[in-house]
């Protein structure tokens, strides 16, 4: 009976390993399937972003793609006619040709045009080149329907707005601190007291009143009828209808033209569109990097590769400090150097083939453990921001709130109200991009924060819980080329730990243990101008 026991025992762990192994293979073939689809998107976006070639040539025969009008016109406008004046009323001029083209065209006018004008006209050839010239010498504008001529001072032309309905209003980098403190009390009486327990969210930080941000409040409406206001006569007008993105413009048919040149202009320019990718890096530097990533020694691995290193104090790339760091000297091949960690390069791809990431990252692996936190993709609009946010967010006990309620015996009624928080860690990027033929201004703020641990307070018989993350910022301001790498670094911490373990109460049969770990942060921005549609 024994055996058999034993026996079914071990049959079902069998089945129960098997089972669990074909979850797990079934897990890594599926995690192994979306990340080989996830390159491939990445590796045909990267293909889209290239811009296209100035020349392009395609075997065959050539074909004149330029729109040709249907429409037939009067056989009369290729009559010829000979008008000269010397400073005579417009109507005269307009009711000669007509009457060179033949009795039964006719001659109609807007309303408020003025037939009165005069000019000088020397002319002889077809009644179309001759109402041109008229049309040319007054301003005005003819249009033929027929046998109709139709004369117009004024036209009113609709043009759409390559812009979403709305406003921006937005704020990157740290806004001034307004202050805070720890509430807390308590009270007695006849009735009752309260009691309150509380985790403070401000913090007391000595550079709280230092800040630097970028704020603004922008409506390209308001600024797009000012700006089409002052190209119109002062009989024109202009309608900015935001519901609808467009608008309307009635004026003079010269100025009506400058506006719709204005407004193609300003469509191309905000339909202009860059991929920003951004990877985050962790590096945990070996003993021998303990003062942080020696960029002498990247510098070196690039050289005989495909791509240049540019420091913040070379071309193309120049980009001022976030923080100030001080000389150190190091010992490199022999020869006592001075080297100064930069907490920016730029890095140039000269060409194709490995990307220059890769290189960068197989250089910092000589120097310590690397690790990508997190790699984002965006498309940024001209003159937009975009946001990237990838968080994690966790409950916890933020403060306690006890009540105790005399009543008419001896019993007191006892109510507890618990405050929780939320805390969030992550990354959160800010974009702001400029598109300027190759270049991109690039405005970046970004938070990244991580959860160390959350402690746990007790006052009397109340508790909250007191979170511990650290964080990063920046707020960044460059001008880096399409394509081109943006390295931010600098971003250095240094942990301590220390612990102690006793064998039998004893410390001297015990032992004594601690560790230094420094960790660098290292943001790749790489911006891509593309070249029509996402």
């Amino acid at each position: 009976m024994r055996t058999w026991i034993v026996f079914i025992f071990t049959v079902t762990l069998l089945l129960v390993g098997c089972n669990n192994s074909n979850v797990y293979n079934q897990t890594q073939a599926n995690v192994a399937d979306v990340k080989l689809k996830v390159d491939n998107e990445r590796h045909k976006s990267d293909a889209l972003a290239k811009a296209p070639p100035s020349l392009v040539v395609k075997k065959g025969l050539y074909v004149d793609s330029t729109p040709i009008s249907l429409e037939r016109q009067p056989s009369w406008l290729k009559n010829r006619v000979i008008i000269r004046g010397d400073q005579l009323p417009f109507s005269y001029y307009s009711r000669t040709i007509v009457a060179g083209a033949g009795s039964h065209v006719l001659t109609r006018y807007q309303a408020g045009l003025d037939q009165a004008t005069t000019v000088s006209v020397n002319y002889s050839g077809t009644v179309k080149g001759a109402l041109d010239l008229v049309a040319a010498k007054t301003g005005y504008v003819y249009t033929v329907h027929g046998n109709n001529v139709y004369w117009q001072a004024f036209v009113t032309r609709t043009y759409d707005i390559a812009f979403m309905p709305g406003s921006s209003d937005y704020l990157m980098g740290g806004a001034p601190d307004s202050g805070g403190g720890n509430n807390g009390g308590g009270g007695g009486g006849g009735a009752g007291g309260v009691q309150t327990v509380s985790n403070s969210p401000w913090v007391n930080d000595a550079s709280a009143s230092e800040y630097s941000n970028q704020t603004a409040k922008l409506s390209i409406w308001k600024d797009l009828e000012a700006t089409i206001k002052q190209m119109l006569s002062p009989e024109g007008k202009v309608m900015v209808s935001e519901s609808t993105t467009t608008v309307t413009v009635r004026d003079r048919p010269t100025n009506v033209q400058l506006v719709g040149q204005y407004v193609h202009n300003l469509n191309s320019n905000l339909s202009k569109q860059v991929l920003v990718k951004v990877q985050v890096l962790e590096v945990i530097l070996s003993n021998d990097y303990n003062f942080g990533i020696n960029w002498a020694l990247i510098a070196n691995a690039f050289t005989g590769s495909k791509y240049l290193l540019n420091a913040n104090y070379g071309t193309p790339i120049s980009i001022t400090p976030l923080s100030p760091q001080s000389a150190l000297v190091q010992e490199i091949q022999g020869t006592t150097t001075p080297v100064v960690p930069l907490p920016e390069y730029g890095l140039r791809n000269t060409s194709a083939g490995v990307p220059g990431y890769t290189v960068l990252v197989s250089a910092l692996q000589q120097q310590g453990k690397v690790a990508i936190v997190s790699e984002p993709r965006v498309v940024c609009l001209n003159n937009q921001v975009s946001v990237i946010k990838i968080i994690a967010q966790e409950s916890y006990v933020a403060s306690v709130q006890s009540s105790s309620i005399g009543g008419g015996t001896s019993l007191n009624t006892i109510t507890s109200q618990i405050t929780p928080g939320n805390l969030v860690t992550g990354l959160t990027l800010y974009i702001l991009p400029k598109i300027m033929q190759g270049k991109v201004y690039l405005q970046v703020a970004a938070d990244l924060s991580a959860k160390q641990s959350i402690t746990t307070f007790t006052s009397g018989s109340s508790s909250v819980q007191l979170p511990s993350i650290t964080a990063k910022h920046f707020n960044q301001r460059s001008l880096i080329h399409s394509g081109d790498t943006l390295i931010l670094s600098g971003f250095r911490q240094v942990s301590n730990q220390a612990g102690a373990m006793q064998l039998f109460g004893s410390q001297a049969l015990g032992g004594k243990g601690s560790i230094q770990r420094t960790g660098e942060t290292v943001v790749l921005i790489t911006p891509i101008v593309l070249h029509g549609y996402a």
